[in-house]
């Protein structure tokens, strides 16, 4: 059997059906894949198929998605781990990191992204390749995860040497908008200025390098 036909399975918690079922109806349309999906992590006492990568709700009934991330490892030791959350705690999202979670992706994120990641998850699963994890603010897989079209929209203006006010304009926000993106970057990135934003950001393969 080759790498192609080797079947893959994702396991999807949500405890929120609609939402669920379309990402289930989503990620069929791009993967070829099983889908299993469970509404808190106790449900997983009744999966017996092994699992390569697990899409998982923080906010669950009862034991919630970090904490349970434990009982997920132990089960499926291989398995990658991708957070999916309405909430976008910094707190929670790094200690879900350090816990030997891949990545984390915003329910907002768009489809294609969260497809592109699952895939990239699942590739990195078939050939047993762990993504490398530094310091957990800064993991990333090919997908960009973490930050949201519009962070990456001024990153790219910011790498061009546009002012606040040009990328205001460009953007049709307000300079205290851009500054609170930049600020969020800052963060992101775990850096003070406007330059080591760029020169991490091309580090991490979200901008291309200048020559």
């Amino acid at each position: 059997m080759t790498h192609n036909q080797i079947q893959k399975n994702i396991l999807l918690i949500d405890d929120h059906a609609l939402f669920r079922t379309g990402l289930r109806l989503i990620l069929q349309n791009k993967i070829k894949a099983v889908i299993t999906e469970i509404e808190k992590i106790s449900d997983v006492t009744d999966i017996e198929v092994p699992i390569d990568v697990i899409l998982l709700d923080i906010c669950l009934p009862g034991l919630n998605g970090i904490d349970g991330m434990t009982i997920l490892q132990q089960r499926w030791p291989e398995a990658r781990i991708m957070l999916l959350s309405a909430l976008s705690n910094h707190e929670d999202i790094n200690r879900a990191l350090e816990l030997g979670a891949s990545c984390f992706l915003n329910k907002n994120t768009d489809s294609a992204v969260i497809c592109k990641t699952v895939q990239s998850l699942l590739l990195s699963r078939l050939h047993n390749n762990r993504p490398l994890q530094t310091q957990p603010s800064r993991v990333v897989t090919e997908a960009k995860t973490m930050l949201s079209t519009r962070l990456l929209e001024v990153l790219a203006l910011m790498a061009e040497g546009h002012s606040n006010k040009y990328i205001a304009d460009k953007l049709s926000l307000s300079e205290n908008t851009v500054r609170n993106h930049i600020a969020a970057l800052m963060e992101h990135f775990d850096v003070h200025n406007r330059t080591k934003i760029i020169l991490v950001a091309q580090q991490a393969g979200y901008l291309a390098r200048q020559e």
